[in-house]
């Protein structure tokens, strides 16, 4: 009898255990497919001060291609890819917004922004950074990690880990095409 009964419990648990399995699936696959959606509510409502300090809202991105990439000013990849980064703002000549999303203090992005001078706004994200990169997808919190949205904030690109020129040209060719902005 003793063991009939154990039998049974066990049973019951295993089929209790692949319910919530199935649950947590479930309930994962939707959040993955609305996190990028969220992200891009969470990044549009943010107001964030720039190098020199004044205030930039992020929901004037809204509508258009924004590419926002998440660095810090003591990352050596992060900073080995603003050449390109700029580069690729110049070329786009408006028609993509970009936004260098600091993770660090407002006084370092400063520093740095008067030294090396990036042709996009450099913003202080401080510790909210993080959070809304890991929205984003960058579950491993590293940087830099970059992200393309679309002019309906939907996630085009992302990548972890420094980009280059090609990747940037290829990410936003769709957009710069002939056709007036």
């Amino acid at each position: 009898m003793r063991r009939s009964t154990t039998v049974v419990a066990s049973i019951v648990v295993g089929i209790a255990a692949i319910a919530a399995g199935a649950l947590t699936f479930r309930s994962g696959h939707e959040a993955a497919s609305s996190g990028a959606a969220s992200a891009a509510e969470l990044f549009y409502g943010q107001t964030l001060a720039d190098a020199d300090g004044a205030l930039r809202p992020m929901a004037d991105h809204r509508g258009r291609v924004v590419v926002v990439n998440f660095w810090a000013t003591w990352c050596v990849p992060c900073v080995q890819e603003i050449p390109a980064l700029s580069k690729a703002n110049a070329e786009a000549a408006g028609k993509v917004a970009f936004v260098g999303l600091g993770i660090d203090s407002p006084g370092n992005i400063a520093a740095f922004n008067a030294r090396f001078r990036p042709s996009y706004a450099l913003l202080a994200a401080g510790a909210s950074g993080p959070e809304l990169a890991r929205r984003f997808g960058d579950s491993s919190g590293a940087l830099p990690f970059t992200v393309v949205l679309d002019s309906d904030g939907r996630v085009v690109a992302s990548h972890l880990g420094r980009v280059d020129a090609t990747m940037l040209r290829t990410w936003l060719a769709p957009y710069l095409d002939d056709r007036p902005s």
